[in-house]
């Protein structure tokens, strides 16, 4: 018998968040391909923010040939920025991804320090929050093409807020016990109101967004990111 699926579409939080965004048109937003990555739980993966006057853009070495220690160390990121054109960039990762496929939908490939990375996302300033990363446990929101597949019997590791919404962690960081995100919930620090915690899907789970919907997003202490999702379809 085929298993069947539960499809949940991304949604904005109906509790009044200031800020809005839909997708920030940019040059590297023509020619967007959709690229689907198979079997990459725990697949390892970086970042890099270019950041600008009033937004951030992210690029993301998922569909490239990896982020290799040695020249992930060796950045400058002061370079990294004169060389782009930016007001200073950052880095996110290494990552390693919550999901077991993804649909994404990835731009221009460019080259920092010798790792190549593709167009992700364009977010408004204010996902940075106080420059280390959006604040812990204060939702933000982003639009985006993009796709998750959470297979049945396969953990969702979670964030519940005090009302009980859910977010679905999307990538682990380094600094997860033995790289094992069944620790995670152990040390973590949630906010008043938040608890953390793994489920077990009885059937696949499918988390998709668009450009044109956005979505709630929060972090945690740890500087991971989680994306809201309906848990109870």
């Amino acid at each position: 018998m085929p298993v069947s699926i539960k499809r949940i579409f991304l949604h904005l939080a109906a509790s009044g968040l200031a800020l809005t965004a839909a997708s920030i048109a940019t040059h590297a937003e023509e020619g967007m391909k959709a690229y689907e990555i198979k079997d990459m739980r725990g697949m390892r993966f970086c970042e890099f923010l270019l950041i600008s006057a009033d937004n951030v853009v992210i690029y993301n070495t998922s569909a490239s040939d990896g982020c290799p220690a040695d020249k992930w160390e060796a950045l400058d990121l002061e370079a990294l920025a004169a060389e782009h054109g930016v007001l200073k960039a950052q880095l996110n990762g290494p990552k390693f991804w919550a999901m077991d496929e993804q649909t994404v939908y990835l731009g221009e490939e460019k080259i920092f320090g010798g790792i190549a990375a593709r167009y992700g996302a364009t977010l408004p300033l204010a996902a940075l929050g106080s420059g280390e990363g959006a604040a812990p446990y204060e939702p933000y929101v982003s639009a985006k093409n993009q796709s998750f597949v959470f297979r049945a019997g396969a953990p969702i590791y979670e964030l519940v807020d005090a009302e009980g919404n859910v977010y679905a962690l999307n990538a682990w960081g380094p600094n997860v016990t033995d790289g094992n995100p069944d620790n995670l919930a152990a040390q973590l620090a949630p906010a008043e109101g938040w608890t953390a915690r793994a489920t077990l899907p009885e059937a696949d789970v499918i988390i998709a967004g668009t450009s044109d919907t956005p979505v709630d997003m929060v972090g945690d202490d740890m500087k991971q990111y989680y994306t809201r999702y309906r848990a109870d379809q």
